[in-house]
Formats: C-alpha cells, structure tokens, sequence
C-alpha cells in the first residue's frame, strides 16, 4: 500500500512531473511562452527561480525543483559562462506530446545574459554556431545528436533553449510561419488565472492532463473502477505551489462536464481514509489532510505539509 500511495503524494507536491520552475511578481514571460510555444505543446511548467531563491529554504527545496534535464541544462549554461543561480530569473518550460518516447523539453528564459562572452566561449570550444529565422543557435554538444540542447538569444535579458527540432519549431511560431499556443483559447485563460499566483505553477492538457491526474485516482485502491474510463474526461490540469515554511499545493482538475467532476471528487476522497501497514505516517497525515472539492466541472485538491514531510516522500519516491 504504501508502494502505491506514495507516489501521489509526490506527484501532488511536485506535480510538475519534469520540473522545477519561478516569481509571483511580474511574471509576463508565462504569457509570452504562449506566444513563442507551438500549439501542441501539452505541458508548460513556470517558475520564478528569483522569488525562490530569496526564501530562507530554497537550499533545501532547490532539489526538488530542478529535474534531471534542468540540471543538464544548468551544466550547459555553466559550459557558456552563465550561472543559471545567479542569472537566470524566471524560466518557463515546455513539452510536445506525451508517449513513449520521452519528449523534448524547451523553454524560454528570463534574467541577465552576456551574448558576447558566450559567443567567444563557443568559438574558444569549437562548439557549433548555426543559424536559424536569422538567430545564432549555440549548440551544447555536436549539434547534430537530436537530444543536443541549443540555447538562442532574443535580447540580453531573453533566451530560448529546447532540442534542435522543437527549438525550430518554437523559432517558426515567433517568425508567425506557423500557429503558436495563444491559438488555444482555454490555455490563454488557464494561463491568465495562474499569472501571479505562485512562485511555481503549470498546465498539462490532453494526454498529459490524463497522465498527471491518473497516479492520485489510482492510488485508492482495487475498489475503484478503471482510471482510463475515470480520466476520460480530463481536459486538464492546473496546479500552484507556494514554498516557504511548508508547501502549499493547489490542483485544479478540469472535467468536461459538472457529473464528472463530482464523480471524480468522490473517488479522489477516498484517498483521505488511507491505511495499512507499511505507510509512512507523514504520508498518512498528507492525505488524510487533502482537502477534495467539486466545483461546477473542476475537482479543486488542496495540502499543506512541512518540507520534513516532502524531504520523506521524496527520499522514499526516489527508490
């Protein structure tokens, strides 16, 4: 049992699946992903990494935040003569597609960026230069392997990075040869009622929406019916999360109609009367303290736990 519970505790504190993301104050640059993002991008994740790193408890929570590929790109920058601590303000991230085969990440980026000494440093590694909608494309690796990150400047305060495919793709949205997120009119509002709210939030919407949601409905055991039948009728995902002194973690489950979404709330209750041998008691105490809510076609989910409760969950997630 607590093999099956955990990882929707994990997943309702970090449920930015892949990331880490940034500021409740100015945060323009998620409007402006929507514009430079192609319009199959099914997962976005902002974070204000500025507002963050000024709490007391960012040390602590900085591993949570940042993924794998994140710290990946963290080295890559580093290998440019940018200090992605220091430098960078706010990122949004951004994913096309959901399957089997893991997909790309790309961003756009905020802060303080000297295009000049990173060309210099590209041209002292031999690293590869291309161009591309008039843009130098700075290549961290050969530039030819298509997992190679490549990062582009827009201005010395904003940049670009993602795969070489999905970076041209965002290249083209910006050129207007082809149609960006904006033309998504339910992700423009979603996106407008998140602005502002938190330091960290996202959207997952489609096949990614059903993905995200899916572990917390499964958790709850042999007694509920089929998770594809239940998620159907995911449109999408939303959450905030608030840290500092503990986390505060809001998800709005978007139904495509208000019986879903009341049905769904039911089911996702089930998880507060949790129990067995073997589940951690902080885990116990975060769920049974998960607040589930039905409201016209929307499930709300609210928790709030100390950092030691997700430092526990996040160790016991790891194995």
């Amino acid at each position: 049992m607590a093999r099956v519970l955990r990882p929707v505790a994990v997943c309702l504190f970090a449920v930015s699946a892949f990331v880490m993301p940034p500021a409740a104050r100015g945060q323009w640059l998620g409007r402006e992903a929507l514009s430079s993002f192609p319009a199959d991008t099914q997962q976005i994740a902002y974070l204000n990494l500025a507002q963050l790193r000024s709490m007391a408890e960012y040390p602590q929570m900085r591993n949570y935040l940042l993924n794998r590929q994140f710290r990946d790109f963290q080295d890559y920058l580093k290998s440019l003569g940018i200090d992605a601590e220091k430098d960078v303000n706010e990122v949004v991230l951004g994913w096309r597609g959901m399957g089997t085969d893991r997909p790309g990440m790309m961003g756009r980026a905020e802060g303080q960026f000297d295009a000049e000494k990173v060309r210099r440093q590209m041209v002292r590694q031999q690293m590869p230069i291309r161009e591309y909608q008039g843009y130098e494309l700075y290549s961290f690796g050969s530039g030819e392997d298509p997992t190679d990150m490549i990062f582009v400047f827009f201005s010395p305060s904003s940049a670009a990075f993602g795969r070489m495919r999905d970076l041209k793709e965002l290249l083209d949205v910006r050129a207007g040869l082809k149609p960006g997120l904006e033309s998504n009119a339910a992700i423009v509002n979603w996106e407008a009622e998140l602005e502002g709210t938190a330091p960290q939030w996202g959207i997952s919407v489609g096949k990614a929406a059903s993905l995200q949601a899916g572990p917390w409905l499964a958790a709850g055991g042999k007694d509920l019916p089929d998770v594809s039948k239940v998620f159907g009728p995911v449109e999408a995902v939303l959450y905030r999360i608030d840290w500092g002194g503990g986390v505060t973690t809001h998800v709005s489950i978007v139904c495509q109609d208000e019986q879903s979404a009341s049905s769904l709330a039911q089911m996702l209750a089930i998880l507060r009367t949790a129990r067995g041998s073997g589940v951690p008691e902080g885990l116990l105490t975060v769920l049974q303290g998960l607040e589930v809510q039905a409201s016209g076609p929307r499930v709300e989910l609210t928790t709030v736990a100390p950092l030691s409760v997700i430092d526990q969950l996040m160790r016991g997630g790891a194995g």
